[in-house]
């Protein structure tokens, strides 16, 4: 077997491990792996995990690796999992997220291109989202539940306070 070829077979290994049940750290990946007679080790992992496009999610203390979808679909299974509140001010949309999430979750929320957004400023674990009046603004709440409801989370956002 070829170098490429080990390559492929060890990456389609990843994947299918990744979509058939939760890993949570590389050590589990490597002994499946192993379980499987395929080498690999944690350099190699953390390599072919870059490559592949997997994301690392936390949801409140548990963290795991999230296979890959689309690229607009990863951005949404994981706004889906890191939104935790939504609140409304007047025109102004904003987004809780645990802790260093902020920033995917805007990308998340740019990437659905909504036409009621004017534009989004994130922080560590808040999100601004500007939208261009207070009516587009409650529709821009319905788009982001509907959003993650869309992608087989349930949704944690819950109406903050002034909203």
């Amino acid at each position: 077997m070829t170098p490429a070829e080990a390559r492929r077979q060890r990456q389609a290994a990843i994947l299918e491990l990744l979509r058939s049940r939760p890993v949570h750290t590389q050590e589990e990946l490597a002994d499946e792996l192993h379980r499987r007679r395929i080498a690999a080790d944690q350099t190699t992992i953390s390599r072919d995990l870059r490559q592949l496009g997997v994301l690392r999610s936390t949801t409140g203390s548990e963290r795991r690796y999230l296979a890959p979808a689309d690229p607009q679909g990863r951005l949404l299974q994981l706004l889906a999992l890191q939104l935790l509140e939504i609140g409304v001010v007047g025109s102004m949309v904003i987004l809780h997220t645990p802790s260093g999430a902020a920033q995917v979750v805007a990308l998340a929320v740019d990437s659905l291109r909504l036409p009621q957004v004017a534009g989004t400023v994130a922080g560590d674990d808040t999100i601004f989202v500007q939208a261009r009046s207070a009516r587009e603004a409650k529709v821009v709440v319905e788009r982001l539940r509907h959003a993650c409801q869309e992608n087989a989370v349930p949704s944690p956002a819950q109406p903050a306070r002034g909203g």
